[in-house]
C-alpha cells in the first residue's frame, strides 16, 4: 500500500493535491476531521463545530494518547491500495498509519503566507494578525511543526492550478 500524508499550513493547498490525487491518480482520501473526529462526534452526541472538534480532540488525546485518530486512519486504510490522508497535526498521529504502509511519503505543500491569506474562506479567521496566529498555534502547540519538519516530499504551490496539477503528475512519477 502507498501511503502519502498530505501536511502544510492553513489554505496552502492540501485539499486541492489530495482530491487531485484522488481524482487523477486513483487514491483514496482519508481525512483526520471528516472521516474520523465527526463520526466519533455523533457517536457522543456532541454538536460539530470547530470549537467542538479542539476540545474533543484534546479529550481524546489526554484519554487515549497522542496517536489515538491515527490509529482509527489505519483501521480505514485497510483494503487500499494507494491512501491520501489529510488533516493530520502530530508525529504520533502517523506511526499507526506508517506501520501499515509497504511506501510511505509526508507530501508538504508550502505556498507563500500572503497567497495562503488571499485564498481564506468565511471559516478562517479574517485579519491577518488572526490568521497567523492560527499557525503559530498549529506549529507550536498542536505538533504540526515536527510533522511538516518530517516531510520527505515538498510541492510549492504558488501558481497556477496547472502548475500544481503538473508537480504533482511529476512527483508521481518518481514514486
Amino acid at each position: 500500500m502507498l501511503v502519502i500524508v498530505v501536511v502544510g499550513l492553513a489554505r496552502s493547498g492540501k485539499d486541492t493535491v489530495a482530491k487531485y490525487l484522488v481524482e487523477k491518480h486513483g487514491f483514496k482520501q482519508l481525512d483526520f476531521f471528516r472521516d474520523v473526529i465527526v463520526p466519533l462526534m455523533k457517536s457522543h452526541g456532541l454538536e460539530i463545530t470547530k470549537a467542538n472538534a479542539a476540545s474533543f480532540g484534546n479529550e481524546m488525546r489526554a484519554k487515549y494518547g497522542m496517536g489515538v485518530f491515527g490509529k482509527k486512519i489505519a483501521e480505514l486504510m485497510k483494503g487500499y491500495e494507494k491512501v491520501v490522508v489529510t488533516g493530520a497535526r502530530s508525529p504520533e498521529e502517523l506511526t499507526p498509519i506508517e506501520a501499515l504502509a509497504e511506501r510511505f511519503h509526508i507530501l508538504r505543500v508550502e505556498a507563500p503566507k500572503e497567497l495562503r491569506f488571499s485564498r481564506r474562506t468565511e471559516l478562517d479567521p479574517q485579519s491577518q494578525e488572526e490568521f497567523f496566529a492560527r499557525d503559530k498555534n498549529d506549529i507550536e502547540n498542536k505538533g504540526l511543526g515536527k510533522v511538516l519538519e518530517l516531510a520527505d516530499l515538498v510541492i510549492v504551490n504558488n501558481s497556477t492550478l496547472d502548475e500544481l496539477y503538473k508537480a504533482i503528475d511529476e512527483l508521481m512519477e518518481k514514486l
